[in-house]
């Protein structure tokens, strides 16, 4: 008889090989905290530290989602059968749509940096629950040879929701560094690489009690009644800068802004309120100051929508075929305007029916009403953000 053995570098494999960049592991994590109900997903960057954190005030995780689900691949979100319940809902909250994909965004951690700290506090409407931490580096996986049982991962489940202080830290950092030293008894060869992740695991002294203390919300504070997930990530992937600042002689918008700015910004009138709000706050320097790369600002806007020049809005049905409302230079109306695609013959589109409500800017100045000051700001946005943004609902 024989069994399938699984490898270390499955996860790698599964993970950061599979997503395309940095910018597409953060849309993950944002998507998982969508799916967790979070009201709030938010960045912080401290570029002098090396140090990415990523707090939603989700539902959080209990020591048993976190094994279960977390630590284990190949979870199902959006099915349920006899093994595998369904992840959990906030029943004050309107019903969500699963946004996240394939279970990648734990794993797309390892885009962003090699060395994670996990910190989850569970909603709860009757009791306190206790805060989960666990200590995670990704380049153990990336050792050759190894199977995933070789591998613990320090995990703590503290008493009355506390954030974990230094000992702690410490006692986990020294749990994994046993490991490795286990490892390296068998690993000769990989001597080298082994003592430089001995090295990173060492450095990383990170005290969540300080931190969270001179970041705005979420927070998992006992003061606060906070909970939802955190995520402490240190060192970072140096290609991070790059793709925040791009390049300096682009007036393009950088990968990250491509790819986030509207995850949930919406320029269309009254369109209902996005379920989660984002922050992508970058610190330069030590000075706290600091630019949210994604402020919802810098997006296109309803009062930009409501200026240009023309719009239509209405639906296109499952035969393709447009019915809506037209205004040219906001004078002429059509209303109930048709438009056949008659070259479908009549068969139901893939997509099936959508609505549309789109807004049009003259490219020329000489050719639109609007005024010169909001044309140039308009059109600006046009050339940094321009391309095609589609909000599902």
């Amino acid at each position: 008889m024989a069994k399938f053995k699984t490898s270390a570098r499955t996860l790698d494999l599964l993970g950061r090989q599979q997503i395309a960049g940095i910018p597409t592991a953060i849309n993950e994590l944002f998507k998982n905290a969508h799916d967790a109900y979070a009201d709030f997903a938010e960045i912080d960057y401290l570029r002098s530290q090396k140090l990415f954190i990523l707090r939603d005030n989700g539902l959080g995780m209990t020591e048993e989602d976190f094994e279960t689900r977390w630590l284990t691949l190949g979870t199902e979100s959006k099915v349920s059968s006899s093994a595998i319940t369904l992840p959990p809902i906030d029943e004050n909250k309107p019903l969500r749509e699963i946004t996240g994909e394939k279970g990648i965004g734990r794993l797309a951690i390892a885009s962003i940096g090699s060395q994670v700290l996990v910190l989850s506090r569970a909603k709860s409407y009757n009791s306190l629950n206790n805060t989960v931490v666990a200590l995670i580096n990704w380049r153990i996986f990336e050792l050759p040879g190894l199977s995933l049982d070789e591998i613990i991962i320090p995990l703590r489940n503290i008493q009355g929701g506390t954030l974990p202080d230094m000992t702690l830290i410490n006692n986990m950092k020294n749990e994994l560094v046993d490991t490795l030293k286990k490892i390296a008894k068998n690993k000769q060869a990989l001597e080298s690489i082994i003592t430089s992740i001995l090295d990173e695991i060492l450095s990383f002294n990170i005290n969540p009690s300080e931190i969270e203390n001179s970041l705005p919300n979420p927070s998992l504070s006992l003061l606060k009644n906070g909970h939802g997930t955190h995520f402490y990530i240190s060192p970072v992937n140096e290609m991070l800068d790059n793709d925040i600042d791009g390049d300096s002689n682009n007036t393009d918008a950088t990968k990250i802004e491509k790819m986030l700015v509207g995850f949930t910004n919406t320029m269309t009138p009254c369109h209902p309120k996005p379920q989660i709000e984002l922050a992508f706050r970058d610190y330069k320097t030590d000075n706290k100051t600091y630019k949210d790369i994604i402020n919802k600002d810098y997006f296109f806007t309803p009062e930009d929508f409501y200026t240009a020049d023309h719009h239509i809005e209405g639906m296109f049905d499952e035969y393709g075929q447009f019915k809506g409302k037209v205004t040219i230079y906001k004078e002429k109306e059509f209303q109930d305007h048709i438009i056949n695609w008659n070259g479908n013959n009549f068969r139901k589109t893939t997509c099936g029916p959508f609505n549309i409500d789109f807004a049009y800017v003259q490219g020329k100045s000489s050719q639109t009403i609007i005024g010169q000051e909001d044309y140039n700001r308009i059109i600006a946005k046009c050339d940094k953000y321009g391309g095609i943004y589609i909000r599902i609902i």
